[in-house]
Formats: C-alpha cells, sequence, structure tokens
C-alpha cells in the first residue's frame, strides 16, 4: 500500500474517446483576418490527409465568447469511430501538435475537443487583485516558476497586450488648484475628441442628432492633444498636459473580473498519460513559492475546483461509511473489539486497489472512489462469516478459539471463495472495457473492485483468523 499509493496519479474524470479534436490559432495582434485565414487553410491542408479524420469545422474570428480578434480562429476536428481506427484519441492529438508546431508567427493549442465536468481547461486557476499593473508583475513571476511542470502542456494566460493608446492621468493636486474636477476635464476630452450633440434637425417626421466637434487634424497626435484648452469656471482657461499627464501606454484586450476582484485566468492541459491530480499537485508546490502582497490571492477554477470539491465530499462519505459499518458489527456481534477486526479488512483491500491500478496504468479517480466506498460493505462479509461462526462454536461447543478457528475457517471457506468468484466474475467486463459506451468511466469502477475483492479475500483468510486467536488468547 504504501509503495504502489504514491505511484498511482489521480484524476477527476477520464476522457472520453469521442474521436472531438479542438485546434486553437492565435497569431500576433494587428494580424488581419486574411492573415489568419491563410494560416487556418495551412494547417486544414496539414491535417486533412490523415485517414482518421471524418471532418474539419472552422471559425475565424473567434476561439470562445472571450476570445474574439482578427488574429484568432478555432477548428473542430472530427475523427472516425474508434473501431474503425488503430489509433486512440490521445495518440492523435499528440501527432497534430508534432505536425503543427513549425507554422511560424502562430501559437497553435491541439487538445480534447470535448471536456467532462465544468469543461474549458482542465488546469484553471485565477490571480486575483485590484491593480491591473501589479497583476501583470505577479503574472510574469508566475508563468516562470509554473511553465516548467512536469506534465503540463499548453500553458497559457488571459492577458494580452492590446493595441496602443493614448492615456490621460489627471494630476489631482493641480486639478484642485485650478479649482477644476476630473469629470470636467473628461467632458472636454469628450466634447473635442468625440463631439456632444448641440441640437436636432427633423425633417418629414425623421430625426437627426447634430453634433458639434473639432477636424480629427486637430487631435491627431498626443502634441496635440496636449493642448486642448480646458477653462475653470472662473474663465481662466488651462492646457491639458497643465492638469494631466498624457502618455502612450498598451491597452487590454480583455480584463476578467471574478468574485468582484480584477483577475488574470491561467490554463493548461495534462499532457498525455498524465493524470490531472498530478499536474496540479505539482502547480500548487510552484505556487507556494510565490509571495504575494496582502489582497491578492490565487484560487482554483474549472475543473480542478470540482475535482478538490469531489474529493473532500467522498472522503467524508468514506469516512461516513467505516463508521456507520462498525456500528452495525458491533451490534451484531455484540463486541466492540471484533468488529474493528473486521475493519480491518479494509487496509488489506487497498493493496489490492493500488496494485491493481498501478500494473492496469489506470489513475484513481471519481469512479474508483465510489468503487472503494462499495468496496467497504463488500470485504468485510468474508471476516463477518469467519469470526460470526467462530463465535458461536465458542459459545454453544464451548471449544477453544483456537479449535473453534480450526474448525470454522474450513467450513466456510467454500461459501467464501464461491461468493467472491461470483462478484470478481461479474465485474470482468466492466474491468476489461467490453462495450463501448462511457468504457472509460467503467473500467476503473471493475478494476478497483476485482483488486480489492481478490486480495483481501486472500490476506482475510490468513490475518483475521491469526488476530483472532491473538485477541482471544488474551483474554
Amino acid at each position: 500500500l504504501m509503495y504502489f499509493g504514491p505511484k498511482v496519479g489521480f484524476e477527476f474524470m477520464p476522457q472520453f474517446d469521442d474521436g472531438k479534436i479542438k485546434i486553437d490559432i492565435e497569431l500576433p495582434e494587428g494580424t488581419n483576418l486574411n492573415e489568419c485565414a491563410n494560416v487556418l487553410i495551412e494547417v486544414e491542408n496539414r491535417i486533412k490527409h490523415h485517414q482518421e479524420v471524418k471532418y474539419m469545422l472552422t471559425n475565424l474570428g473567434k476561439i470562445s465568447d472571450l476570445d474574439i480578434g482578427p488574429n484568432k480562429a478555432t477548428m473542430d476536428v472530427q475523427l472516425i469511430d474508434p473501431k474503425q481506427r488503430d489509433i486512440k484519441l490521445s495518440e492523435m492529438i499528440s501527432k497534430f501538435v508534432s505536425e503543427l508546431a513549425d507554422i511560424p508567427n502562430a501559437k497553435v493549442t491541439v487538445d480534447y475537443g470535448s471536456r467532462t465536468g465544468m469543461g474549458g481547461a482542465p488546469v484553471q486557476f485565477y490571480l486575483m487583485g485590484q491593480d491591473l499593473n501589479k497583476l501583470e508583475e505577479l503574472k510574469v513571476e508566475i508563468i516562470e516558476k509554473v511553465k516548467g511542470t512536469p506534465g503540463l502542456i499548453n500553458f497559457d494566460n488571459s492577458s494580452r497586450s492590446g493595441k496602443p493608446e493614448i492615456t490621460i492621468t489627471p494630476i489631482r493636486e493641480k486639478l484642485a488648484d485650478a479649482g477644476i474636477t476630473a469629470q470636467e476635464v473628461a467632458l472636454t476630452l469628450r466634447s473635442t475628441i468625440e463631439g456632444l450633440e448641440a441640437s436636432k434637425y427633423r425633417e418629414l417626421g425623421n430625426e437627426y442628432d447634430i453634433t458639434l466637434t473639432v477636424k480629427d487634424e486637430v487631435v491627431s497626435s498626443p502634441e496635440k492633444i496636449k493642448q486642448i484648452p480646458v477653462f475653470s469656471q472662473k474663465g481662466v482657461m488651462y492646457r491639458l498636459v497643465q492638469l494631466a499627464n498624457v502618455q502612450f501606454t498598451n491597452g487590454y484586450t480583455k480584463i476578467l473580473h471574478r468574485d468582484k476582484y480584477t483577475s488574470i485566468q491561467f490554463t493548461g492541459s495534462p499532457a498525455t498519460g498524465v493524470p490531472l491530480g498530478n499536474v496540479t499537485s505539482g502547480i500548487e508546490k510552484k505556487l507556494e513559492e510565490v509571495q504575494l502582497p496582502p489582497g491578492y490571492r490565487i484560487r482554483w477554477g474549472g475543473n480542478t475546483k470540482m475535482m478538490n470539491e469531489m474529493v473532500a465530499d467522498m472522503l467524508f462519505a468514506f469516512v461516513l461509511a467505516i463508521v456507520l459499518t462498525y456500528m452495525l458489527l458491533a451490534a451484531i456481534l455484540e463486541s466492540f473489539i471484533q468488529p474493528v477486526l473486521i475493519m480491518l479488512t479494509l487496509p488489506l483491500a487497498l493493496i489490492g486497489v493500488f496494485t491493481f491500478l498501478y500494473y492496469s496504468n489506470v489513475a484513481f479517480g471519481i469512479t474508483s472512489l465510489m468503487g472503494l466506498i462499495m468496496l467497504i460493505g463488500i470485504v468485510v462479509n468474508n471476516a463477518i462469516l469467519m469470526l460470526d461462526y467462530t463465535n458461536q462454536l465458542v459459545r454453544e461447543e464451548g471449544i477453544k478459539p483456537k479449535d473453534a478457528l480450526v474448525k470454522a475457517c474450513p467450513t466456510k471457506l467454500k461459501p467464501i471463495l464461491m461468493s467472491t468468484l461470483a462478484l470478481i466474475l461479474g465485474m470482468l467486463p466492466m474491468a476489461l472495457g467490453i462495450g463501448d459506451a462511457g468504457k472509460e468511466m467503467r473500467i476503473p469502477l471493475g478494476i478497483v473492485s476485482i483488486g480489492g475483492l481478490l486480495v483481501s479475500t486472500i490476506l482475510t483468510l490468513i490475518v483475521i483468523p491469526a488476530l483472532y486467536y491473538l485477541t482471544a488468547s488474551k483474554k
């Protein structure tokens, strides 16, 4: 248990082989639609020759509802049925990654087309704070630490540099000295650059706005914008440069908010064959090295958040099942010690669970947890059969515990083996993945059940009688 347990990976839910692949393409900011379309055509030409590809659906100018722009595109690829191809979905994704890696000036991300759970990227966490500039500084540090996490691929973030823009920052002290408010400066800028509605023109039932503004040549450069006149209520004229800082800055394509905090979203995916839990554990260790100032925090999202909540709920259900089983056994056997001996079959079952998961290369997930909870009520049956009959012989025939064990264990061996064999054979089709519909969910459940039953039955026939004899001898 101590040897195989740490080596078994943990994931939220297994990925289904539905043949769907999503390819996201992002070009440098400022790229037009024609250039993006040419790259998309290049991607199509590289993957359409594969016999496994059934059809492709492209979307130009948009990756998602939040990622929109002429430099972005996405492609949905549908493969043929798994029965008709010799290559797995994960292997096909790896092949696409290698074939599309050398496209110049393009960031190409290849991932599963559909995800179980909350959707989106499997790995999601948010850097949350108030100052966007400080978030950008922390973002650089987080990227440097997290990008080398073993098993993490497609690591990205939501922060993108936008187009250059002119930023005007009012100088509060100078505004106070001049008797001008920031709102008055803003209204002056708006009326000068965008214009203000001065009146309306009506003709034949139609109404037209009359907007008064200045010529574009007057505000075509930062130097000219600095000379925009701003009048105080006393009629004193000031130039904008006297009241505010005017400078070139880079804007942002989008600004996310989460729980009323300005946020930067980080996303990623586990590599082929790497469980999600292994990747998130590695990321958590890296994030612990980041020193966040007061008011800033990191929160998990997406499937990772759901996985953490699921683990907490399942552990509570596991502990509750153990407590209820112990209470029931104590009432049946009229003893507080013997139920403890019977409950020792659970760690014996865990030995088989993790051993079988390790050698079958299956990660421990939600269905495995369900199977583990189910085993609590199954693996104790063998010990109950032996100890209940042993107690009956001791009480009714008055023989010694050792003699009672020698008589009870061979007598109950046949029903124990028959019931265990029936359960294992019933779970065998599930563990072998017979049937295409949802086999990825059924395989871990079958492996956990068979491994726990088989090993716990063998060890129960040896360990439980020995412990019973030791406790009975002390009495």
